[in-house]
């Protein structure tokens, strides 16, 4: 064979590639805001019955498509055929939620392949017979706005042997995703009931990991709309979780009706169909078991906050607190009582301005966690202005007035300029808390931010209490003062070193502030050595291999993360550890905001950092460690997630 025949066989292989790639995908449906065209999962007609194909809509950044049931707003795309014969069935993948200001929508961005099926009108399936589609489609695609989208669509295949098109993996991984009674295993609804008089669905389900992400729910009746769940108990491995029912419609008239239940769980979903959804009888019983764990978490919500006191975010404060203590002693008890006031009042007001705070960022449709507020260059300079102005204060160097609410409630003690300085410390010690997870805050905070906005604020208020305990005890009991030192000169020095530590703060909120802005060019490379950068990606696949995994999310802004780093990770001992036992490290830099590590964090019942866990072959479940690490227990991990 000589040069000339092998190029006119590889030139007739391409121009077959080339024919074959064109006849699997019709021509684009062209708008300004996205595209589409339907493709096929074969290269031609074959003997096939029904042709494998799909929908591809290329949406522009920040737009997305409708799902089957689209939510508050939007309608499902509409592919209708111009030949009656040519019966389209319809698939439709596991879309997402899309929240913005209360208002929940379903459905997909980006590049999206909805899957359908086309019968053949051939009474004889013919091999020598070609197929054509042509029909009409009717979608809409939205932003800030929405935009229709619609036109007619084709698609032509020859005939002949019908191999698989370039397009039928993708086609059949789209389909591979579509939820159905079976493709959730392990999920288990053991009962669902509705609450008319509270406008909730009460389910009780047992789920893998037990990590519930989202329900869908959907039923004929029009105007209806439902909240993401809220999970308001777990035990064992079955959790009762409660979703709202939105809207001003009659929830009474959803008894009786069939709905649809879409479970989404970290690794697998299902669609289970409900028939007569009935009022549940089992409201007694959820209070029953649900008051008694939100209880504990309220005590572990206080304990944390108490714990606050005495973590190295709150150190720079410190001797302010000493300084105040001792500045009272020789005051009268009434005005002993109003300064410890103050400062409790001012820890208490930042923890209901947080949770607000966050409230209002939840309803905006972003993720919400504890301490995201130094992800914003706006706040930290905010926050670099306050402290400016409390290190001139103890310079003596300028004078801070009350705002005018805090005023009015100290008015009959305003003449004491203290209560300022009181109530706005009580506000930085809250401020520079944030940043920090102690022990029992982990749990409290994940409860707070999964929760609904009651319970948000319920457990941020509780906090504030355990943080603001030392000043309540000593506006109870002021008394307590008579055992504290007498003021003097030494008392200067105390404010001389409150301003050093104040200053250091200072300094570190800048360098945060310049990582940031992106003055700091190295900030998203990982900061131990021997880790990898973090995406789920990469951390699947690093899974994927039967290797034992260790992923640490941590941020410039989170001083635990930093003494988690210098007191254990950067140890010789953990890093033997780890590579002896091969395994693969993975950090993850949450300084500035990330979506995928907040769902990441939120899919392992996480809403703060730092974040540590070990995969392995060898568990059943990841090992998630404490938020403060001690060598000795993730030793211990090591050890029980190693293979060898």
């Amino acid at each position: 064979m000589d040069m000339i025949q092998i190029f006119f066989i590889l030139f007739c292989l391409i121009v077959s590639g080339v024919n074959s790639l064109q006849a699997a995908q019709g021509p684009w449906l062209e708008s300004k805001y996205a595209k589409v065209r339907l493709i096929s999962g074969a290269q031609a007609t074959g003997s096939l019955t029904e042709i494998p194909a799909a929908l591809e809509f290329q949406l522009k950044p920040e737009w997305k498509v409708y799902w089957r049931s689209p939510g508050d707003a939007g309608l499902p795309p509409e592919l209708t055929s111009d030949n009656p014969k040519h019966e389209i069935t319809r698939f439709w993948p596991l879309p997402e939620r899309f929240s913005l200001f209360g208002i929940d929508t379903f459905g997909y961005s980006g590049r999206v392949l909805l899957p359908i099926s086309i019968k053949r009108d051939d009474t004889k399936i013919d091999l020598k017979a070609d197929f054509t589609f042509t029909g009409e489609l009717n979608a809409l695609v939205c932003s800030d706005l929405c935009v229709p989208i619609s036109g007619p669509l084709s698609l032509f295949l020859p005939n002949g042997m019908a191999p698989p098109s370039a397009f039928a993996q993708e086609i059949a991984y789209a389909k591979a995703h579509v939820p159905t009674f079976v493709t959730g295993p392990d999920i288990e609804m053991k009962s669902i009931g509705l609450m008319p008089e509270d406008r909730k669905i009460l389910i009780e389900l047992s789920v893998p990991d037990q990590t519930l992400k989202d329900v869908f729910i959907e039923t004929k009746l029009a105007g209806y709309s439902f909240s993401k769940p809220v999970i308001i108990d777990k035990s064992h491995d079955v959790m009762i979780a409660e979703i709202t029912i939105n809207g001003a419609q009659d929830a009474g008239a959803l008894v009786g009706q069939d709905v649809i239940l879409t479970i989404v769980s970290k690794e697998q979903n299902k669609e289970i169909t409900v028939p007569s959804l009935s009022k549940t009888r089992n409201t007694n019983t959820a209070l029953a078991t649900f008051w008694p764990g939100f209880m504990v978490i309220l005590l572990t919500s206080f304990i944390g906050g108490f714990i606050l006191n005495f973590m190295p975010c709150v150190l720079p404060i410190l001797s302010l607190k000493v300084g105040s203590f001792l500045g009272v002693e020789r005051t009268s008890l009434y005005q002993v009582r109003a300064h410890f006031l103050a400062t409790a009042f001012g820890i208490l007001s930042s923890f209901i301005m947080l949770a607000l705070g966050l409230i209002l960022i939840r309803s905006a449709g972003y993720q919400i966690g504890w301490g995201i507020q130094f992800q914003s260059p706006i706040f930290l300079g905010f926050i670099s202005v306050v402290l400016v102005v409390f290190i001139a204060t103890l310079f003596d160097l300028v004078y801070v007035p009350i705002p005018k609410f805090a005023a009015i409630l100290s008015a009959p003690v305003a003449k004491n300029s203290g209560y300022r300085y009181d109530f706005l410390s009580g506000m930085l010690a809250t401020i520079l808390a944030t940043p920090c997870s102690a022990p029992f805050v982990g749990t409290a905070s994940a409860f707070a931010l999964s929760g609904s906005n009651t319970i948000l604020v319920s457990v941020l208020f509780v906090m504030g209490v355990g943080l603001a305990l030392p000043w309540l005890l000593f506006a109870a009991m002021p008394s307590l003062t008579r055992f504290l030192p007498s003021p003097g000169r030494w008392m200067v020095r105390i404010k001389q070193i409150s301003a050093i530590l104040l200053i250091g703060t200072l300094i570190w909120i800048l360098w945060v502030f310049a990582n940031l802005v992106g003055w700091r060019t190295s900030a998203q490379t990982p900061s131990l050595n021997n880790y990898e950068p973090w995406s789920m990606a990469a951390m699947e696949t690093a899974i994927a291999t039967n290797r034992p995994v260790f992923v640490d999310v941590t941020a410039d802004w989170c001083i635990t993360c930093k003494v988690n780093k210098i007191s254990v990770l950067e140890l010789g001992t953990i890093n033997k550890a780890f590579a002896d036992a091969d395994f693969m490290l993975f950090q993850a830099d949450w300084t500035r905001p990330n979506d995928e590590i907040a769902e990441f964090l939120a899919m392992n019942g996480r809403f703060g950092i730092p974040f540590d866990i070990l995969f392995s072959p060898r568990l059943e479940t990841p090992i998630i460690l404490p938020e403060i690490l001690t060598a000795e227990r993730l030793l211990d991990a090591i050890q029980a997630a190693s293979l060898k």
